[in-house]
């Protein structure tokens, strides 16, 4: 069983992981890559689905979208339920940007995991996708799928794939 003082080590590793998360990601800003992964993972959605999704204030996605669309990353149309609201689509150029921030993100962590042996890599994703599944299921009631780059871009593992379409179930 977790005790508080194992549970407070991992709380004081969160900050460290979020660092590392965005300096893989680059160029894009870690919001404007989940939020061009969720859209392109779920479809066609309304920027407050997406704020929802992500757990992000409206303005804050809002700022994303309008920066994705002037890159081209997105598309929107008229919802058609609601003739004020839009409907927010991932172009042929998103796709794009998502496949080369994965492979970028691959490649980072080759470079910067070489001296890790597979097996240790592989241990630390199931462990982290255990400890995301599980804080998501706890949080929300149920389980949730995984949003980020690696896990919704166009070049997915077999792996990733699987595990996404049990999440979707």
């Amino acid at each position: 069983m977790a005790t508080p003082h194992a549970c407070a080590a991992l709380v004081d590793v969160f900050p460290d992981l979020l660092r590392a998360r965005r300096a893989l990601v680059g160029a894009l800003s870690t919001p404007a890559v989940a939020t061009l992964a969720v859209v392109h993972q779920r479809g066609s959605m309304r920027i407050s689905e997406v704020a929802e999704h992500l757990s992000l204030d409206l303005s804050t996605v809002s700022r994303q979208v309008a920066h994705l669309r002037q890159k081209g990353f997105l598309d929107s149309s008229p919802d058609p339920d609601d003739g004020r609201s839009q409907r927010l689509t991932v172009s042929a150029e998103g796709t794009g940007e998502l496949r080369r921030t994965r492979r970028d993100l691959v490649d980072k962590l080759v470079e910067r995991l070489s001296d890790w042996p597979d097996q240790e890599v592989g241990d630390l994703t199931r462990l982290l996708d255990r400890l995301a599944t599980t804080a998501t299921a706890t949080a929300t009631g149920g389980g949730c799928a995984r949003t980020g780059p690696a896990a919704t871009s166009p070049d997915t593992t077999t792996h990733t794939r699987e595990k996404q379409l049990q999440g979707n179930a």
